[in-house]
């Protein structure tokens, strides 16, 4: 693809040119959820199972392209999860899987809130033993949204639409797999469908989610129990 891959962007060698204003991270995180959405629309549902930054493929115009579909799974008719191995790279994987190795339509929900994370802070999943999970909540706890943007941006973004792609983000990575939104949902939210939805959701996790690897400061005091599992999982 002329402009490789979002990994690339963030993270690679074409990180120092700061192609990604704005307005392309925004046309990634929708053209990634209509994706991700087709696959999981199909008559026999398609779980990717490996959605992370290097297989968001961008074509001339920055337009995204989900790819790398060597560890997709059909879900039969009646199944609502797989067993399989563990797939997805360090960051992405969700509780669930690490624990059983049960893949479902959940679990690309999660790995797209990370994907979604990663995307407006420019930070990886895991860094320094700490995931951007236990990174961003505490600082979206504080309403702190503009502590999570990438340095990059210069303060160039739009604040509604930053603070609704976090909120959509940390809604997609409940720990608890009935709690995340399917992919159709999630994509009419970036979309900025239904703001009383989105301020339903943003109430909601203040109310519920606990804080992480965190003990009352803005400093990680160890690596997260995930973190470990998630590394034990795919050693295996």
């Amino acid at each position: 693809m002329p402009n490789l891959s979002l990994q690339s962007h963030l993270h690679g060698y074409s990180s120092d040119e700061c192609l990604l204003d704005w307005r392309r991270r925004m046309s990634i995180a929708i053209g990634t959820a209509e994706g991700i959405t087709h696959l999981h629309q199909q008559a026999t549902p398609i779980i990717h199972q490996d959605i992370k930054a290097s297989n968001v493929l961008l074509d001339s115009g920055f337009l995204a392209r989900v790819a790398d579909f060597g560890f997709v799974k059909l879900i039969p008719n009646g199944a609502n999860h797989l067993t399989t191995n563990a797939k997805s790279a360090l960051g992405y994987l969700t509780p669930e899987y690490i624990k059983s190795g049960k893949a479902s339509e959940s679990c690309d929900v999660y790995s797209f809130g990370i994907l979604l994370l990663e995307l407006v802070s420019g930070k990886r999943p895991i860094d320094k033993n700490l995931s951007i999970i236990d990174w961003a909540l505490p600082l979206v706890k504080e309403r702190k949204y503009r502590e999570v943007a990438d340095a990059r941006l210069n303060g160039d973004y739009i604040e509604e639409e930053l603070k609704r792609v976090v909120i959509v983000a940390l809604n997609c990575v409940e720990k608890t797999p009935e709690k995340r939104p399917k992919m159709p949902e999630v994509t009419s939210l970036l979309k900025g469908a239904s703001e009383e939805k989105l301020s339903s959701l943003e109430n909601e996790m203040f109310k519920t989610k606990p804080l992480v690897s965190y003990q009352g400061t803005s400093t990680p005091v160890e690596i997260s129990e995930d973190v470990l599992q998630e590394q034990t999982a795919l050693k295996k």
